[in-house]
């Protein structure tokens, strides 16, 4: 129950991190930027976007791991909707912030890294399921054998790649997607190195070998 309890935490935590980020007005966060573009592009809620991102980041598990796709990895389904519920709600509460400077957006920025990188911290070190990018990101370093870290950093620019040529087709430029979407891309893996290393500290499990 604790693990579950700090998994949803973790969940909850993660998305404020990306609704902070989608108020700094310097770019979000790698993985929540394809849904942030299309969101601003289309006109669509963001909670809707990430939704459908993240059951196509779900269908690619299937496609890529084929028979090896457990059918414990189908938790990654309702992990989804809650992870979308909570983006509604943290986008929501974030509304009418605003920030009045660009060293304010930075504000914004290093904010967000750091709620963000709190939250995958203790998604990871609950040790239940995985959020859909994450799955995706294993599935297909197990596929490749190209290493998780290494597998998680071609992820990210992809996502960032993607939604940069969205932004530049729809807008003519980069909306969503700027150096603060590269500063959490370098950033919150550092993060969640140290925020494990507390979450461990307070919540000691011998068998949670997460580094």
């Amino acid at each position: 129950m604790k693990r579950v309890m700090m998994f949803v935490i973790g969940l909850f935590v993660m998305t404020l991190g990306i609704a902070v980020s989608t108020k700094a007005d310097i770019g979000t966060t790698p993985i929540s930027s394809i849904p942030f573009v299309l969101s601003l592009a289309s006109g669509i809620d963001l909670y809707i976007t990430t939704l459908i991102l993240n059951i196509i980041l779900i269908a690619i598990q299937v496609l890529v791991l084929g028979k090896g796709f457990r059918l414990f990895n189908l938790l990654q389904i309702p992990t989804a909707l809650i992870f979308s519920l909570f983006t509604k709600v943290t986008v929501d509460l974030v509304e009418s912030w605003y920030p009045s400077s660009y060293l304010e957006c930075w504000v914004y920025s290093v904010a967000s890294v750091l709620i963000l990188g709190t939250g995958v911290a203790l998604v990871v070190n609950s040790r239940t399921t995985m959020v859909p990018g994450e799955g995706a990101v294993l599935a297909l370093s197990v596929r490749t054998k190209v290493p998780f870290s290494r597998m998680k950093i071609i992820f990210d620019v992809t996502n960032i790649t993607i939604a940069a040529l969205i932004s530049l087709a729809v807008f003519g430029g980069f909306e969503g997607v700027r150096e603060g979407t590269v500063f959490a891309a370098v950033s919150i893996g550092v993060v969640v190195r140290y925020a494990t290393k507390v979450i461990k500290k307070v919540f000691p499990d011998p068998e949670n070998d997460i580094s």
